[in-house]
């Protein structure tokens, strides 16, 4: 394989853990309070439309914020070097060296504004996250470009070397090139339940879930505001 290298801005997963965190407590003060100047203003109107624009505010907000402190990353670039068959990976303080042969197993998922790249070694986990949309605001459409063509590039050894493991949960494996999990041959593909559900299974489920922590939190309002 020639040498090659490539360059892209995004985070990795603590770095993009961090800035979750750092939305929580604004996502709730907007979350809470806008449900309690709704229920001082409009005692009567039914719960759900507050409830609905509440979430849309918190929601709006928290994409501003995190905009924001995407823009205060200064060190957001990856440098991938590709020598012969020795990868060497950079990121801030971080710097991986393997050989492809130490790789176990390749994740290439996300949707057409953002990327979720990781490598599975004998040693590491490197996770690469890339991204344009409002929730990944961190990269631009040229550094997803990037990412591609580096992915793009290997796919050679890829298909030699690694077979595919079938994602029935997701609607569609074809939303970008070489989307999927290829892990290394010889190696037994385990499935989860969420792999092994179809993608109305998992969407009943995500529904599901949702409506429970609405039901729990719609419960835990109308208790305080009943004792308030």
């Amino acid at each position: 394989m020639k040498s090659k290298e490539f360059r892209f801005e995004g985070l990795d997963t603590k770095t993009e853990l961090k800035l979750a965190l750092n939305l929580i407590l604004p996502g709730l003060i907007v979350m809470i309070g806008t449900l309690a100047l709704t229920n001082m203003l409009l005692p009567k109107i039914h719960f759900l439309y507050p409830l609905l624009f509440a979430a849309f505010l918190t929601l709006s907000g928290c994409m501003l914020i995190l905009k924001q402190l995407a823009k205060r990353i200064q060190a957001k670039e990856w440098v991938v070097v590709i020598n012969n068959e020795n990868l060497t990976i950079k990121f801030q303080n971080l710097q991986y060296i393997f050989n492809l042969a130490d790789i176990k197993m390749i994740k290439n998922l996300g949707n057409a504004g953002f990327r979720y790249l990781t490598f599975i070694t004998n040693k590491d986990i490197i996770k690469i996250r890339v991204g344009n949309t409002g929730l990944t605001p961190f990269s631009s459409e040229k550094d997803i470009e990037e990412l591609d063509e580096f992915v793009k590039y290997l796919m050679p050894y890829i298909r030699e070397n690694f077979n595919q493991k079938e994602l029935k949960n997701i609607i569609n494996i074809n939303v970008f090139p070489n989307f999927g999990v290829y892990v290394l041959k010889g190696d037994k593909i385990k499935y989860s339940i969420i792999n092994k559900m179809e993608p109305w299974q998992v969407f009943v489920f995500g529904i599901g879930l949702f409506f429970l922590i609405l039901f729990l939190l719609i419960q835990f309002l109308f208790y305080y505001f009943d004792n308030h």
